[in-house]
């Protein structure tokens, strides 16, 4: 079996040590016929600065690299002086994003034995473009663009600074992308820096959502298969299963990402540490949790279930302005949500239905959500208290759930209550979410919207939640009839009122009924 490539970013070290490559080269030639500057946007660790070496070592030349590539006879490998910006690279923590650039700009010169009179970063950068392209015109690829954005987004004050250093830095390129410039790539996670910082760039294409390329990173099923057969078959005799049902596991963890609605790709990092570990676990979550982003959610006091089956436009997925991003646009952006499903208004629009990409993602970030929610540290959301809060449900034990439920309240600090049904909402339901239950919130019926829908194998529960008595909330779902759409399932019907109390900041009350 060839070698993994677990943080294996450099493609001519890939393939001279003989590392496992899944071949993305004719997408790659595709998006050299596409445009001149180019703008793409993936969540961290799914392949973006390989595919940024990739394309240095096209520019370069190196043909040697792609023998028994797709690529390898369909270019004239003429050779490119290529500029690499790698912003993992560049030190602005302990000095100003300016002075970082400054000398960075100098390491690219004297790599590329340029000797420069200018003064400062931005004339720097210019006269090294204008230097290097005197023979041949330049490639520019530039790698996590936005992450002296995105490292401090909690400070205003730095981000404001940032933008305006990397809008200056990029402002060179608008005199000369004509006589100068033979291609350019700009990678990042997000978009929410894209028009402020190449606001100069009138003529960038941003392909972050151009369907020909939803495939270009992150493995497709059939690639799964063709590349790491031998490492499901290791996996298959480690699990003890057969391969059809660890395939859909496999799925089920990690499989889901999508920019098209049709195409669903795998998490390159959480695939690779699989095969390599032989072990489901939270592998690409794990390695930076979104503590910002919880942050936020908590600021903007949105419900944890608005954070799924979310119909965005075109405008709200290309959101890029920092000050005004919604939670929701910087989830997507950041690969906590993806494409579930895309379809057309009646003006041909592409309406885009965002949701969790997978198991791995839903279940690790609601327990951290939870956590938040809480104000507990995630170890403290017991797996005793999730297996009994199952047990009762399985049995019918509606005493015995409620029970569970108060004790969970009653350790939540009075500070972080609110008296809004939401919250209640949004505890319940990440609860319930990490049971593995399928559950439904704000259930939209012919006969009103039912708080939530809890369907197990051998029961439906629909529940109504009321800051007044359980006895409206259960009212309220016989008078409106929400039963009747669950009839024709052959299970029976637990109709479950809560009301909750704001002085309390717990359960208060509760009724059921079995129909």
């Amino acid at each position: 079996m060839r070698r993994l490539p677990i943080s294996i970013q450099d493609f001519a070290e890939l393939r001279q040590e003989g590392y496992l490559y899944v071949d993305k080269t004719e997408q790659i030639h595709a998006l050299l016929q596409t445009g001149k500057l180019l703008f793409l946007a993936r969540p961290r660790r799914f392949g973006k600065s390989l595919l940024i070496t990739t394309l240095r070592e096209i520019f370069r030349g190196n043909q040697e690299l792609f023998q028994g590539l797709w690529i390898e006879d369909k270019l004239s490998w003429e050779a490119y002086p290529v500029l690499l910006l790698n912003f993992n690279d560049i030190d602005y923590r302990e000095q100003t994003l300016a002075a970082a650039l400054d000398q960075y700009v100098d390491r690219l010169a004297a790599q590329a034995a340029v000797r420069l009179t200018s003064g400062d970063y931005k004339s720097k950068f210019l006269e090294l473009i204008v230097q290097l392209s005197e023979t041949q015109k330049v490639v520019l690829l530039v790698d996590e663009y936005d992450k002296p954005i995105t490292d401090l987004l909690e400070n205003d004050a730095k981000v404001e600074e940032h933008i305006g250093t990397l809008k200056n830095l990029y402002s060179v390129l608008k005199s000369t992308q004509a006589d100068h410039i033979h291609f350019a790539l700009f990678t990042g996670v997000s978009k929410y820096g894209k028009l402020s910082v190449f606001s100069d760039l009138n003529n960038l294409l941003d392909i972050t959502l151009d369907r020909r390329f939803a495939t270009l990173l992150g493995y497709t099923e059939p690639e799964l298969a063709t590349y790491f057969g031998e490492y499901l078959a290791r996996l298959a005799l480690t699990q003890g299963i057969e391969q059809a049902e660890l395939l859909e596991r496999v799925r089920f963890w990690y499989d889901g990402y999508s920019w098209d609605g049709t195409n669903r790709l795998y998490v390159p990092y959480s695939t690779l540490i699989l095969f390599e570990q032989q072990t489901f676990g939270n592998h690409w979550f794990a390695t930076a949790t979104p503590s910002f982003l919880l942050k936020l959610l908590r600021l903007q006091k949105l419900p944890a279930y608005e954070l799924e089956a979310i119909d965005a436009d075109t405008t709200f997925m290309d959101s890029a302005d920092v000050d005004q991003i919604s939670i929701q646009t910087l989830l997507f952006q950041t690969g906590y949500l993806t494409v579930k499903r895309l379809h057309f208004s009646a003006f041909g629009e592409p309406i885009y239905t965002l949701g969790y990409p997978n198991y791995e993602v839903q279940q690790a970030f609601q327990r951290h959500l939870l956590a938040d929610y809480l104000n507990v540290s995630t170890g403290r959301i017991s797996a005793s208290i999730l297996n009994r809060l199952q047990k009762a449900l399985h049995a019918q034990d509606v005493e015995a759930f409620i029970n569970i439920l108060k004790s969970v309240f009653a350790a939540i600090p009075n500070t972080l209550f609110l008296a809004k049904e939401a919250y209640y909402h949004s505890v319940f339901y990440l609860l319930l979410n990490l049971l593995g239950f399928t559950i439904d919130v704000e259930q939209l019926t012919n006969r009103g919207r039912i708080d939530a829908v809890l369907e197990l194998q051998n029961i439906i529960y629909i529940i109504e939640f009321k800051l007044s008595t359980a006895k409206i909330a259960l009212e309220q779902i016989r008078n409106r009839g929400y039963a009747v759409a669950y009839q024709n399932r052959g299970k029976p019907i637990l109709l479950l009122g809560i009301a909750f109390d704001t002085e309390q900041r717990n359960l208060a009350d509760w009724q059921s009924e079995q129909v």
